[in-house]
């Protein structure tokens, strides 16, 4: 973030993090989706570790829907951010606090460590769908690879008719998913395994092709996408800012723990996206872990080949391809016709869901009209200023 500020930011630092301090030190309803995440991840997580429970369970057990929830620790941490730059969480004090607690945990990472984290800025993977410029995160996170390696897929499809246009996103999920749990095992080796698939999708084509998120957009014409994630979490609190677990998944850390060669950056399925149109530019992501891309893509395809509004487009119907031992199952929401799709165990929705993402856009029109929107399937919210 202080690095996008440095290069773009036209407010003074603290403004940009008084909000957050505001809501971490007066508090806000607990929302609804992260009540049902706490009660099933309170007992193996955030119950062992006495910060984190004194944080989400002030009074012994975890907080429900619409209880208070108050930080008044990180609303400290940010403050001493705001005040005297990101440095007190590399090298400061923070960082001095993060050290005590991992190593009395049993791990290792040191405040050396920390210090030697830069932000990178990486171009943008980039395609061009159905006549809009796509523009995704980049290798070693392997959510945008996935995104436009399966809208690349989908720009040869027949989508006309709803069932068509099911089977063909069915197609293009498996094909992308497929090709990255085949190749995207080591971060080194992601981006000469994604630029061989686009191109050999680009080649058969008729065509010349070119966990939380927050999208944000103003009339200057910025557009602006951020996805963060803690993982599930590893149930360690410092100064009220909750430490990951990312090294701990297996689907971002194929190669098992301790295995990345030192300095690399974990694989990450997170796709903050800008997509721009004829007339507008809309940044948009979103959570849900493999269903990330699935969630935007399919997003995309509402705004670019349907021409729906962001808000249309973000609550529209959903589907997903769930691989399980059992088989896989075709997961989709109400408006879909899944039934209708053979070769798959059937897992329709009696209603919208939050197991598809929580898409989360904003938007500009050349003429600088703004517009945003938030997914009804997760607790969020939306506002013009």
């Amino acid at each position: 973030v202080h690095k996008a500020w440095e290069r773009h930011g036209r407010i003074e630092w603290p403004a940009i993090l008084a909000p957050a301090i505001a809501a971490a030190r007066d508090g806000f309803p607990f929302p609804r989706t992260s009540a049902y995440y706490l009660s099933v991840t309170w007992e193996p997580i955030w119950s062992r570790f006495e910060e984190a429970a004194k944080i989400f369970g002030p009074k012994g057990t975890p907080l429900t829907e619409g209880e208070t929830l108050v930080q008044a620790e990180l609303a400290e941490a940010l403050t001493m951010v705001a005040e005297e730059g990101p440095g007190v969480f590399y090298e400061g004090d923070l960082a001095q606090e993060i050290e005590a607690l991992i190593l009395a945990t049993g791990g290792f990472m040191r405040v050396a460590d920390l210090a030697r984290y830069e932000a990178e800025v990486r171009e943008p993977i980039t395609t061009e769908s159905f006549g809009w410029r796509i523009q995704s995160n980049p290798p070693p996170a392997v959510g945008g690879a996935v995104l436009v390696h399966m809208l690349a897929l989908l720009e040869e499809a027949q989508l006309d008719d709803p069932v068509d246009r099911l089977r063909a996103i069915i197609e293009a999920q498996r094909e992308a998913l497929g090709h990255r749990q085949e190749h995207y095992k080591d971060p080194d080796t992601i981006a000469a395994g994604l630029d061989a698939a686009i191109k050999g999708v680009h080649s058969r084509s008729t065509r010349s092709s070119a966990t939380t998120h927050t999208s944000s957009a103003d009339a200057d014409g910025y557009a602006c996408s951020l996805t963060e994630s803690n993982g599930y979490g590893a149930g360690l609190a410092v100064h009220g800012m909750l430490l990951n677990n990312t090294l701990g998944e297996e689907e971002l850390n194929p190669l098992g723990l301790h295995s990345l060669r030192p300095g690399s950056r974990c694989h990450s399925n997170m796709a903050p996206t800008i997509a721009t149109g004829p007339n507008r530019v809309v940044a948009l992501g979103s959570p849900g872990a493999d269903r990330i891309v699935g969630a935007i893509g399919q997003t995309i395809i509402r705004l670019a080949l349907d021409g729906e509004s962001l808000q249309d487009a973000v609550a529209a119907p959903r589907m997903h391809l769930d691989h399980r031992p059992e088989g896989v199952r075709l997961c989709f929401e109400p408006g879909l016709p899944g039934e209708q799709i053979e070769g798959f165990i059937h897992r329709p929705y009696e209603e919208i869901h939050m197991y598809f993402g929580g898409v989360q856009a904003a938007s500009v029109t050349l003429d600088g009209r703004v517009d945003a929107a938030h997914d009804p399937r997760r607790s969020g919210g939306s506002a013009l200023v």
